[in-house]
């Protein structure tokens, strides 16, 4: 029943992040004809989408049992897969909605089984992406105060730097180091 309730949060998260996406380029498309309220109801639906997925995905995290055979070395040799973990939350940026959640838990939900590493950097990846999530909310409530804009371009700055950063890590075999972020998962 708790499976079925996260995944019903995810899945309105998803739709109400599609559904805002859509209203945002016509929003963008057409400034002139539509008035303001279109504008605050597709951040207002932004923000419950994000707010819905992060529900989802932390329940649906949380009710994986951790796999205690898994010892925690490092590989000999570098993993694609590590880097590409780190790496998914850029979907957002292809057009994704809620990429930067929904990349890192699927990629960490599909190889966590594969190795203690990938385990580890999946676990960092996503507890990052749910943690850029809250900064993400509160930005677009702060788009009302007009500072939510700058603030804004700077997460997105901030968030593509530390994912190509630590993909690099994982790349050369290094621990992820994911600044500010909140442990969700441990």
């Amino acid at each position: 029943m708790l499976k079925f309730f996260c995944i019903s949060f995810l899945a309105l998260g998803a739709g109400l992040a599609l559904i805002a996406s859509t209203g945002l380029v016509a929003v963008l498309l057409n400034s002139s004809g539509l008035p303001l309220v279109s504008f605050s109801a597709v951040i207002l639906a932004l923000t419950f989408a994000s707010l819905a997925g992060m529900i989802g995905i932390i329940g649906l995290a949380r009710a994986v049992p951790e796999n205690p055979d898994l010892t925690n070395e490092t590989p000999s040799s570098p993993d694609w897969r590590s880097s590409i973990q780190h790496l998914s939350g850029l979907t957002t940026y292809l057009g994704v909605p809620l990429g930067h959640l929904l990349g890192p838990w699927i990629t960490w939900l599909i190889w966590r089984r594969h190795a203690p590493w990938l385990d580890t950097n999946g676990r960092a990846a996503l507890n990052f992406a749910l943690t850029i999530s809250i900064f993400y909310v509160s930005c677009l409530i702060l788009v009302f105060f007009f500072i939510g804009f700058i603030l804004l371009g700077l997460l997105m700055v901030f968030h593509i730097w530390v994912l190509v950063r630590n993909a690099w890590r994982a790349s050369v075999n290094l621990p992820a180091r994911y600044p500010l972020s909140i442990n969700f998962l441990r």
